[in-house]
């Protein structure tokens, strides 16, 4: 079990962003959650489906993709440390 699996798109926040980046090219793309979410049957999906069903949006490439969460607002420093 990973985070995409235990996570359903309908429990992410409305604002939340979601990163896009392709395996094949590299390329970069961002969607917010509330663009998936008003589609009923995606509010569903488990976060490693909509994953597999994204793909790159640069032309031609329609490459696989991995999602990322962007916390922009929750950004914190390391807080370890060598004793």
């Amino acid at each position: 079990m990973n985070w995409k699996r235990e996570l359903q798109l309908r429990d992410l926040e409305p604002d939340q962003r979601l990163e896009f980046i392709c395996k094949n090219c590299g390329h970069t793309h961002y969607r917010f959650a509330t663009e998936l979410q008003k589609h009923n049957e995606l509010s569903l999906l488990w976060l490693d489906e909509v994953e597999k069903d994204e793909v790159c949006h640069k032309r031609g490439c329609f490459g696989h993709v991995r999602l990322s969460l962007c916390h922009n607002h929750a950004t914190t420093g390391f807080i370890g440390g060598l004793a």
